[in-house]
């Protein structure tokens, strides 16, 4: 490779001297100079792929060119690249599928699952499945952050968080099918509720909480007659 490259860098020599002996035109000469001498590194890179070529050509081996070679790094960075964004996509998941697994200890025994089901029912038992679900999100994202009781009876009976403990129509809801669906679902790690830690049902909510949600929230979404927040 050295050898190669002070061949390369005599040659230039010598062309320039033979060039100064009989004199040129600058502007008409200049412009072959820079031809010939603009990138002495690229140059000498294609001087030392040509060796190797003919090498490789003795060897029985197909050579490339510098230009195939180069589409070749390109390609293969290429393939390096999407195949690095499928591992970080595959680890994201993988991070996420584990976090929804981690159900709080206290959601799984009898007491707490009859709490969920409870005010599930309460507060969407006339939503769809996904609606029901997304309550019982709720409920478990409070149990998991640490700003809320670490328990869902803890979560469920803090004041003045559930209208229905509240106005007492968490006592006399008769628990369906759908809600037990809903619960179970929730409670097995379904979650697509964004990490909502409120939600409002605006139209039957009081004048003052609608404006605190709106002041210091972050609504994530909208599903049925429920907005979720965070």
């Amino acid at each position: 490779m050295e050898r190669l490259k002070n061949r390369f860098l005599y040659a230039i020599w010598m062309f320039s001297v033979a060039a100064l002996a009989i004199g040129w035109q600058p502007e008409a000469e200049d412009l072959k100079v820079s031809l010939l001498t603009g990138d002495v590194g690229q140059k000498v890179e294609a001087m030392c792929i040509l060796e190797e070529n003919n090498v490789l050509f003795r060897q029985g081996i197909v050579a490339t060119s510098l230009v195939q070679r180069r589409e070749n790094e390109q390609r293969d960075e290429e393939e390096r690249r999407k195949l690095q964004q499928l591992e970080e996509k595959r680890k994201a998941e993988e991070k996420k599928k584990k976090a929804r697994k981690n159900v709080p200890a206290s959601a799984l025994n009898e007491g707490s699952r009859q709490i969920l089901l409870r005010i599930v029912e309460a507060e969407a038992g006339d939503q769809d499945i996904r609606g029901r679900r997304l309550v019982a999100n709720v409920i478990l994202n409070r149990v998991r952050s640490k700003e809320f009781p670490d328990t869902v009876k803890g979560v469920v009976f803090s004041p003045r968080q559930f209208s229905p403990v509240s106005n007492g129509s968490y006592y006399d809801v008769k628990i369906s099918k759908a809600t037990k669906k809903a619960v179970d679902q929730a409670l097995q790690g379904v979650d697509d509720s964004k990490g909502a830690l409120y939600f409002m049902w605006r139209a039957g909510a009081d004048g003052n909480n609608v404006s605190w949600f709106d002041r210091s929230l972050t609504k994530l979404f909208t599903h049925g007659c429920h907005e979720f927040f965070r």
